[in-house]
C-alpha cells in the first residue's frame, strides 16, 4: 500500500488538490488522503484538529491558520498563499442563463428568479445577506430563499429546488446538473482566500512542503483556472 499524506482542506482547495493528486503521487510516491467530507464547514476542521485529528498539511482560510499557529499546530514559516475563490451564480443545466454582468443586472436576476439558494453561514452567506440588504432587496428575497447550513447550494439548484444558486464558484463548477453563469460583478465581488501550511506534528515534513510548493506553483494553475478560481 502506498504511503499517504493526510490533508485537511475545504471543498474549493480539495477540487484543485484532487485534480493534481495522481500526478503528485506518481512523482513522489505519496497518495493524498482527504480527511474531510467536501461539505464540511471551517468550524468542523478546527474541531477535528482540536480533538486530535492527525494531519500533514492544511489548506484553510488565513484566520484559521492564525489560530492554529498560535496553538503551535502548524509550522508558521511554511505558510503560503494558495488560491482565492470568487462568489458565482449557477442555474439548472439546460435553462436560460440570466444576465449578471452588472450590479443592476444581477439585482434584476435575483428579483426575477422564483427561488434562490445561498449559504446560511460560511463566508459567502453572511456577505450575501449584507449585500442584499445594501441593494435594498433583502425583504423581497427572504420568502423565496433556501439557506442551507452546508454548501449544498448547487445541489438545490440541480434538483430544481432553487432557480438560482449563489456560492463559491468552485463548488458550483463541481456540482453535476448545474450550469455556471459566472462570477457576480466585480464591484460587489467578495473572495474567500486560502493558504497552505505544514502540520507541526507531521511525519512527512518534506513531502508536506513539497505538496504546498506544487500547489502554489505553475503545475496547479490550470486546475485553479479551470474551476473559476484564481491563484493568490
Amino acid at each position: 500500500m502506498p504511503a499517504e499524506i493526510k490533508v485537511l482542506a475545504l471543498q474549493s482547495p480539495q477540487i484543485v488538490i484532487n485534480e493534481i493528486a495522481a500526478d503528485f503521487a506518481l512523482r513522489t510516491g505519496y497518495r493524498i488522503k482527504q480527511l474531510l467530507d467536501h461539505a464540511e464547514m471551517p468550524i468542523h476542521i478546527e474541531h477535528k484538529i482540536n480533538t486530535g485529528e492527525a494531519f500533514d498539511a492544511a489548506f484553510l482560510v488565513p484566520a484559521a491558520l492564525d489560530r492554529l499557529a498560535e496553538q503551535g499546530k502548524i509550522v508558521g514559516d511554511t505558510r503560503a498563499h494558495f488560491l482565492r475563490v470568487p462568489i458565482g451564480v449557477a442555474v439548472r443545466s439546460g435553462l436560460a442563463k440570466p444576465e449578471i454582468g452588472s450590479v443592476e443586472a444581477f439585482k434584476r436576476a435575483l428579483l426575477e428568479a422564483k427561488s434562490i439558494a445561498y449559504l446560511m453561514a460560511g463566508t459567502s452567506g453572511p456577505y450575501l445577506q449584507s449585500l442584499f440588504e445594501h441593494l435594498g432587496i433583502a425583504a423581497e428575497l427572504q420568502a423565496k430563499s433556501h439557506r442551507p447550513e452546508t454548501d449544498t447550494v448547487g445541489d438545490l439548484v440541480a434538483q430544481g429546488d432553487a432557480d438560482m444558486g449563489i456560492t463559491a464558484i468552485a463548488t458550483l463548477h463541481a456540482t453535476r446538473g448545474v450550469d455556471v453563469v459566472g462570477p457576480i460583478p466585480s464591484a460587489i465581488q467578495s473572495y474567500v482566500c486560502f493558504e497552505g501550511a505544514v502540520s507541526a506534528n507531521t511525519t512527512f515534513p518534506d513531502i508536506a512542503r513539497d505538496l504546498i510548493e506544487y500547489l502554489t506553483g505553475p503545475s496547479a494553475l490550470h486546475a485553479i483556472k479551470l474551476n473559476g478560481m484564481e491563484s493568490w
